[in-house]
């Protein structure tokens, strides 16, 4: 936690009111999202007991499984429901022209957007699609093709929640803490309840701190999933397990009925303060950089849609070593693109980053606009320079790529740094964004006195090149290690 944030949690903890972290809205919010509430039984990890889901505030579907035998109905009908969501997606495509890596081709125009209460429901999901995408497909079972369907999308959906600046699956609760900060403790800002107290107190609490009290209260508390209350597990749930149990077939029907009233009421409170929180969101500026990770999300959505017309087969329970690498560049390269767009987009941002070191702002002191150097073949390059003097702290090294928010497409490269009493000068060169010395754009020559505020630009990034399935060792997902050379089969049949 940097000290920004350290300070402005003090600060709630001390008025009793929330704190704003962040200006605008850095995710992506659909205007029709799959808002989804699940509950799990005790037991097997992906054996789900009720789950609340919809498009509409006033019009959720609440799916509800026995207590024991086949959850295979309630599976098909969530297959069902989620799919038919997916497919509103893919109504409408544009056209992608063909570009020096890729072919043209087409991209939806929309992506899915599905909103859960908090992480430990994202990792429900996946936990539910690790157990479904492997189950056999049965031609004597209509349904075990959805479900099995479905379970590759729970998992294409959980694993897009790994890649930062991802909005195909969010959790409520992450999604909030990006915004605001409480006067709780972040495991606390867990409890959807307690942090939206905070944010959105009622009309009748005197501050966030009161409301959140108030929601801790656990005669009326609900959890928001997917485990439930032990109260409630034990007061309600189990009398009604233990009459399923021991009823005759006739009877199983009507405590099942009652089953799902109970669900249902334990599930409204959360789905409410669901689109509560959405509303809250949707009234944030989007920042800029939104949009192009959402055209992102939709390409990959598109490929991924791709993928299972053409061949459909699940994704490995392991990575193999080359594609957990891949995977894992992806994922930071995407990290460090996001931490950049947010820092040039919100204030808020730029400033719990200076005070970490990730960025610094100062004043221009010095100008250097006529600097030309000539590169190994003689050609001119303009290099214009500048000095910027600063209080804050610069843990950054010589050489490191700077960006700045007034001016995007410029880069700046650190190139000398003096410490001095109370100040730091720092001398940066421009490299990019200001032309070329027959054609000079000006507009991002800073004038003396300006200030300036400089975070760290992500690099350009390119893909590792990663050895092919036949070049690498068995140890790593290669050939088995008997695995026979076939040309050496051909040059003793020759």
């Amino acid at each position: 936690m940097s000290q920004l944030s350290s300070l402005l949690r003090m600060r709630a903890a001390a008025t009793g009111n929330v704190q704003r972290t962040s200006r605008l809205r850095h995710l992506h919010l659909s205007d029709q999202p799959l808002m989804l509430l699940a509950l799990k039984s005790t037991g097997p990890a992906a054996r789900p007991l009720a789950v609340m889901l919809g498009t509409a505030p006033h019009r959720p579907q609440l799916l509800v499984a026995p207590p024991w035998g086949s959850t295979l109905p309630v599976l098909a009908a969530l297959a069902d429901t989620v799919t038919t969501y997916i497919d509103t997606r893919r109504q409408h495509t544009e056209h992608l022209p063909a570009t020096a890596n890729k072919p043209a081709r087409h991209r939806y125009t929309d992506a899915p957007q599905i909103l859960v209460p908090n992480p430990q429901t994202v990792q429900h999901l996946k936990d539910l699609g690790d157990d479904l995408r492997f189950r056999t497909v049965d031609d004597q079972t209509p349904a075990s093709r959805p479900v099995q369907r479905l379970g590759h999308w729970l998992t294409y959906l959980a694993d897009r929640t790994d890649i930062p600046g991802s909005a195909a699956l969010v959790p409520m609760t992450d999604f909030l803490g990006m915004h605001w900060i409480t006067g709780q403790s972040p495991l606390e800002d867990e409890d959807l309840a307690t942090l939206l107290a905070w944010i959105d107190p009622p009309l009748h609490a005197t501050s966030g701190r009161d409301a959140a009290h108030q929601a801790e209260d656990p005669t009326t508390h609900r959890s928001a999933g997917p485990a439930t209350d032990a109260a409630f597990d034990n007061d309600q749930l189990a009398p009604l397990f233990h009459a399923f149990a021991q009823a005759e077939e006739g009877n199983q029907a009507r405590i099942l009925h009652e089953l799902e009233r109970l669900l249902a009421a334990y599930l409204q409170p959360t789905w409410d303060r669901m689109w509560q929180a959405y509303g809250l969101l949707q009234a944030l500026p989007e920042a800029r950089g939104t949009a192009r990770r959402w055209d992102h999300e939709r390409t990959v959505f598109s490929d991924e849609c791709s993928h299972l017309a053409r061949d459909g087969r699940p994704r490995p329970a392991r990575d193999q070593a080359v594609a957990a690498a891949v995977r894992l560049a992806q994922t930071e390269h995407a990290a460090a693109t996001f931490a950049a767009e947010r820092a040039a987009d919100d204030p808020f941002v730029r400033a719990e980053l200076r005070t970490t070191g990730e960025a610094f702002g100062g004043t221009v002191t010095a100008t250097d606009f006529e600097r030309v150097v000539h590169g190994p073949t003689g050609r001119a390059r303009w290099r214009p320079r500048f000095t910027l003097s600063t209080t804050d702290p610069v843990h950054m090294e010589p050489g490191q790529l700077m960006a700045c928010h007034l001016r995007r497409n410029a880069r700046y490269r650190l190139c000398e740094i003096t410490y001095e009493d109370d100040t730091t000068l720092v001398e940066l060169e421009i490299t990019a964004g200001m032309g070329r010395v027959i054609s000079p754009t000006h507009a991002v020559l800073p004038e003396a006195g300006d200030f300036l505020v400089l975070t760290q630009a992500p690099d350009h990034y390119q893909l590792p090149e990663f050895p092919a399935r036949e070049h690498t060792p068995w140890t790593h997902g290669g050939p088995p290690r008997d695995h026979r050379d076939d040309s050496d089969d051909d040059e003793s049949e020759q």
